[in-house]
């Protein structure tokens, strides 16, 4: 982490954040669309159990940074919300029907 000496330095840093983010961001939807081929059904789309270990895997991984492991839990889940809802929608468009 590099210490800033001004707001601006610090809104370049969170800039150059953000653009790495986003290609991450991306990066994830690509796999996250793949998935869905793997599943028969919509309801295979949500695995709690899955979630549950992503989220433990993060919250140790934050707290190993020296990170805080409620905020990086709290953007995980939100961000598995969406990505739960885009990947319904990939699996939607790939098998052409909601087969519970």
């Amino acid at each position: 982490m590099t210490l800033c000496s001004s707001l601006d330095d610090v809104r370049q840093q969170i800039d150059r954040l953000d653009n790495d983010m986003v290609a991450l961001i991306v990066e994830r939807s690509h796999y996250v669309r793949e998935a869905a081929r793997f599943k028969k059904t919509r309801a295979e789309v949500v695995v709690p159990e899955r979630i549950e270990e992503i989220i433990s895997r993060v919250r140790h991984h934050a707290h190993v940074l020296g990170g805080d492991p409620e905020l990086v839990e709290k953007i995980y889940r939100s961000m598995i919300d969406v990505y739960i809802w885009h990947e319904a929608k990939a699996w939607l468009a790939l098998h052409g029907a909601d087969t519970a």
